[in-house]
C-alpha cells in the first residue's frame, strides 16, 4: 500500500514533507488564543505605521493584510504557515546549490533537520518577526552563490532588495552585511567592489528600510536607542548565564540540529575552503558569535538564533551523508532525531491537552482565557462610567505583556500602561494622565497583588472583581479588575 511512496523522488518527499507539517500547523492554529507576541503584531497590523518602538514595520504590515477579511486567531496564523513552507523549500534548493555533487536527498535531510526542531515549528506557527526573516536570510544566501560564481547585475539587484526585506523584517538583519562580506572574503570577490552593482544594491536596500528611517525621524529614534540598551544586557559577563542560553538553544532546536549542526560547524573547519561549507559558514557564524558571546551579558532567547541554525542545517546533512558509513553517527541521529521528534510532538500536545502541569498551572496558560478577560474588562469598565459619568474612565494593565492581548481582544478600546517606561502603547494611545481614573486589569493569579492601599501607580484601588480562567476543570489563572482612582506618574 506504500508503493508510491517508494517512487518520490528527493524534491516530491520533501514537498510532501513541507505540506504534512503544514497541515498539523494548520489544525493546530485555531486551538487556543494569541500569544503576548502574536498579539502585539497583531495591534501592528491593526495600526498601520510606517514602523514601530521595538521591531520595523513588515511584520504589521503583512497582518495588516489580512485583518480586512478575518480576524481569527486562525486567520493571524496563516501568514507563518505560508512563510515556513516557503523558507522549507528554500532550504531544500540551497542545499543542492552548495553542495551539487552531493546526492539530491542531501536536501531532503537539511529540510528534516530543520523541520525536527520545535522553535522552528512555532516559528511557523506563530508570527514573530523572525519567520520572514528566516525566508529572506535564506534567500540571501541562494542569491550570494549567484554573486560569487557569476556576479551578474540581477544577482546584485536581487540582494539589495532581499536584504531591505530582511531589515524591514528585523533589526538582526543586520548581521547579513557580515554574511555578504565572508561570502565575499571567501569566494575572493573583492574585485567586485570595484564595480557600481554592490553599491546599486545598497542603493536598493537603502531605499526599502526608508519607512523605518523615517519613522524614526519622527519620534527621537526610540528604536534604535531601545535595541542599543536592550542588546546591551548585564554589565558583567557571565558562564552561568551563557550556558544556560546553550540550554535553551538545545532545548528549542533539539539534539538533531544542535549537536549535528554544531558537529558539522567543528569539522568543516577543516574543509573551510569548499564553497558550500564556507558560504553555509557565512550565513551561522556572525549570528552564533553574536548571540553566543551576548549570552553571557543577558538570557539569549531561542529564536533570535533561528537563521544560525538554519544556515547549519545543509552543513550537517552534508556531513551526515558523508559520514553515514560509521555506524556511532547512524545511531546518534537515530536518537536524536527521535528525540527531537518526541520534543516536538510533546509540545503540539500541550496545543490540544495541557497534560503538562505543576498545581494545576499549565505552561500554555497564556494563551488561554483572554478573550473573555477582555469582554469582561470591557463590561466593568462601562458599569464604572456609567457610575460616574463625566469622568473618563480609561482602561489600564500594568505591563505590555498583558496589555497585548488586553488591547487586541478588548479592540479597538484604548489600554494604557502604569508602567514607566515609553513603549509601543504610549504611542498608540498615550501616556496615562496625571489624577486619572480607571479600571486596572492583573493577571494570572488573584493573589498576586494584595491592594490593600492601592499600587504605587494610584492614589486608591479597590478589587471591583475577579474571574478565574478554568481549563479542563482547572483554575489555570485569574483575572483580577480594580476601580483604581488618581494615577500618579
Amino acid at each position: 500500500m506504500f508503493a508510491p511512496f517508494n517512487r518520490l523522488n528527493p524534491a516530491q518527499a520533501t514537498l510532501l514533507l513541507i505540506a504534512a507539517m503544514a497541515l498539523v500547523r494548520l489544525a493546530l492554529a485555531g486551538t487556543a488564543g494569541l500569544s503576548v507576541d502574536e498579539a502585539h503584531y497583531a495591534l501592528y497590523g491593526l495600526h498601520p505605521d510606517w514602523s514601530y518602538f521595538d521591531h520595523p514595520p513588515l511584520i504589521g504590515w503583512l497582518q495588516a493584510l489580512v485583518l480586512p477579511f478575518a480576524t481569527s486567531d486562525l486567520a493571524l496564523r496563516l501568514w507563518p504557515v505560508v512563510l515556513f513552507a516557503g523558507a522549507s523549500w528554500m532550504m531544500f534548493r540551497i542545499t543542492l546549490r552548495l553542495f551539487p555533487q552531493q546526492t539530491p536527498w542531501l536536501g531532503f535531510t537539511s529540510v528534516g533537520l530543520l523541520q525536527s526542531a520545535a522553535i522552528l515549528q512555532l516559528l511557523g506557527l506563530a508570527m514573530l518577526p523572525d519567520t520572514p526573516l528566516l525566508l529572506f536570510g535564506l534567500a540571501v544566501l541562494w542569491v550570494l552563490h549567484g554573486i560569487v560564481v557569476a556576479g551578474r547585475v540581477r544577482h546584485w539587484l536581487w540582494l539589495g532588495a532581499l536584504l531591505g526585506l530582511a531589515a524591514l523584517s528585523k533589526y538582526t538583519a543586520v548581521t547579513l552585511v557580515a554574511t555578504v562580506l565572508l561570502a565575499l572574503a571567501f569566494g575572493r570577490q573583492w574585485r567586485q567592489l570595484r564595480t557600481p552593482w554592490p553599491w546599486l544594491a545598497v542603493l536598493v536596500a537603502l531605499l526599502l528600510i526608508l519607512p523605518i528611517l523615517y519613522w524614526n525621524q519622527q519620534h527621537d529614534w526610540i528604536s534604535f536607542l531601545y535595541q542599543l540598551h536592550h542588546g546591551a544586557g548585564k554589565p558583567d559577563w557571565e558562564v552561568r548565564r551563557f550556558l544556560l542560553s546553550q540550554l535553551a538553544q538545545f532545548l528549542a532546536y533539539g539534539p538533531a540540529l544542535f549537536l549535528f549542526g554544531l558537529i558539522a560547524l567543528v569539522a568543516s573547519l577543516r574543509h573551510w575552503r569548499t564553497s558550500g561549507v564556507w558560504m553555509s559558514l557565512a550565513l551561522a557564524l556572525p549570528i552564533l558569535l553574536l548571540f553566543g558571546w551576548g549570552g553571557g551579558f543577558e538570557m539569549t532567547l531561542p529564536h533570535w538564533t533561528a537563521l544560525a541554525w538554519a544556515g547549519l542545517a545543509p552543513l550537517a546533512a552534508h556531513w551526515l551523508h558523508r559520514n553515514w558509513g560509521v555506524r556511532w553517527v547512524r545511531v546518534a541521529f537515530g536518537f536524536s532525531m527521535a528525540a527531537s521528534l518526541l520534543m516536538m510532538a510533546a509540545l503540539f500536545s500541550l496545543f490540544v491537552f495541557p497534560w503538562l502541569s505543576y498545581q494545576g498551572v499549565t505552561p500554555m496558560r497564556e494563551l488561554y482565557g483572554w478573550p473573555l478577560g477582555a469582554q469582561h474588562a470591557l463590561q466593568l469598565q462601562q458599569q464604572m462610567q456609567a457610575e460616574e459619568p463625566g469622568v473618563p474612565v480609561g482602561l489600564y494593565t500594568d505591563n505590555w505583556t498583558y496589555g497585548s492581548r488586553l488591547a487586541w481582544y478588548a479592540r479597538p478600546a484604548p489600554v494604557q500602561i502604569t508602567d514607566s517606561r515609553y513603549d509601543q502603547f504610549d504611542v498608540w494611545f498615550g501616556t496615562p494622565k496625571n489624577g486619572a481614573d480607571g479600571l486596572l486589569v492583573m493577571w494570572p493569579d488573584a493573589d498576586a497583588q494584595p491592594f490593600t492601599g492601592g499600587p504605587s501607580e494610584f492614589t486608591a484601588c479597590a478589587l471591583r472583581d475577579r474571574l478565574p480562567v478554568r481549563l479542563h476543570g482547572q483554575t489555570v489563572a485569574t483575572f483580577s479588575y480594580f476601580a483604581c482612582h488618581g494615577y500618579r506618574n
